[in-house]
């Protein structure tokens, strides 16, 4: 782990201002506003999903939550009641949307904004909330600049989101969006979490051109659930999933999109497949590039080693993970990787591409490998050299991220928002 000695870096749960009056009367009296385009639920999948769905549970009817809706009984553009995980929570729908995993012809973004921009002064005609919390920038675009002062943006990943755009012509508007969307208002909210590693973290400081100061970015890593991802047993959820025994099972979890490296994983798995001819590669999840993958697939003649099972529920995303003997993500960039953090949890060995977190997570020869440039030979070599790594070595190695468990992340939370109180 990188060693500093700035602890408004850090958040060490011991060590927070437990006089601090925000502290004590957190638990009681403070009203969350949470604003985001999601349905709090299942959609759309990924890490910022992954985050609320820690949240609820933990903080429960204290959050007021505005999101979007994906069925047809939610009424829209008013506040109603919702139950979600078996919480009532006030709710307000900024929208209908019908899930598509596919491109869509208009940028998700591009419609985000317009359904935020339209809601935003309803949602606040009658706020009385303590605090505004949200992971998306458009939101924090939106937000009243009266109302900067009490939100608090959580950033599931530093990089600048154009960068990686499905839409190629998006991807030309990076400067831009940092220079004039996203830095001159995040530069204002009163606290700005970073679910990042330390040096992400300070080279996001220095695109925002001394608007923001990395001393006032709290590290805030990624959590997972404790209810669903921990070590079971291997053979058990092998024979629940219908897989033999000795198969060398290799498994990722994540959106299909190119920035998730799928061809790398692929291109390495068929050099694997050929030193090990009873391997499987099996991709978890569902994304606009799914038709590639499967035509790429069926070009190397993979079809029968290489499974796409499609979007995955918590509770079969850790049985996969537990049947499996490593697991690989060729990201091109992430945030604080919440897939890697779940495999963690189930004691997997790990081989994945050097971003951020990646090396505060692995550690070479302990629990996985980490590769440091994106050569499909090298990240092959590394998928079986990985085998050679006892499980139950990497299972007392990962004991050591059990602090990542949503069971602290409250407490987590409040020591967070202590800073700048």
């Amino acid at each position: 782990m990188h060693n500093t000695n700035k602890q408004t870096i850090t958040i060490q749960r011991t060590h927070f201002l437990k006089n601090n009056l925000l502290y004590n009367i957190f638990p009681f009296y403070m009203k969350i506003l949470v604003i985001d385009n999601v349905n709090y639920f299942d959609y759309p999948t990924g890490g910022i999903m992954s985050f609320y769905r820690s949240l609820l549970p933990a903080f429960g009817d204290n959050l007021f939550l505005v999101g979007i809706t994906t069925d047809n009984l939610t009424p829209v553009g008013k506040w109603t009641h919702r139950v979600i995980f078996g919480i009532n929570f006030n709710y307000y729908s900024m929208a209908n949307i019908k899930p598509n995993p596919k491109k869509p012809l208009i940028p998700e973004r591009i419609k985000n904004c317009y359904f935020i921009k339209k809601n935003i002064y309803k949602i606040f005609e009658n706020d009385n909330s303590d605090i505004i919390l949200t992971q998306s920038p458009e939101v924090v675009y939106f937000i009243p600049t009266n109302k900067l002062s009490k939100t608090c943006f959580l950033m599931p990943g530093v990089n600048n989101p154009m960068l990686i755009s499905r839409y190629q012509w998006a991807r030309h508007l990076g400067k831009i969006y940092d220079k004039f969307f996203l830095m001159p208002k995040l530069s204002k909210v009163r606290w700005i979490l970073a679910a990042a590693d330390h040096n992400a973290i300070e080279e996001f400081a220095k695109r925002s051109e001394g608007k923001i100061n990395a001393e006032n970015i709290i590290q805030f890593p990624t959590r997972y659930n404790d209810n669903y991802y921990y070590v079971d047993n291997r053979a058990k959820c092998r024979n629940n999933l219908g897989y033999s025994p000795s198969t060398s099972i290799y498994v990722t979890v994540g959106r299909l999109g190119w920035f998730k490296g799928w061809k790398l994983m692929i291109d390495a798995f068929q050099i694997v497949n050929q030193q090990i001819s009873d391997s499987k590669l099996i991709f978890i999840g569902d994304g606009e590039d799914e038709l590639k993958i499967q035509k790429y697939i069926e070009e190397l003649n993979l079809s029968n080693s290489i499974e796409l099972v499609g979007k995955k529920m918590p509770v079969d995303i850790s049985m996969y993970l537990n049947a499996s003997n490593v697991f690989v993500m060729g990201s091109y960039t992430e945030g604080w990787s919440t897939t890697l953090v779940e495999a963690c949890a189930c004691g997997v060995p790990c081989v994945v591409t050097d971003f951020s977190s990646a090396e505060e997570m692995i550690n070479n020869g302990k629990n996985g490998y980490v590769v440091n440039n994106r050569d499909k030979k090298q990240f092959a070599k590394r998928m079986i050299d990985v085998l050679s790594i006892p499980r139950e070595d990497v299972i007392l190695f990962n004991e050591k991220f059990n602090h990542l468990s949503i069971c602290h992340l409250k407490e987590d939370f409040q020591n967070a928002l202590s800073f700048n109180s």
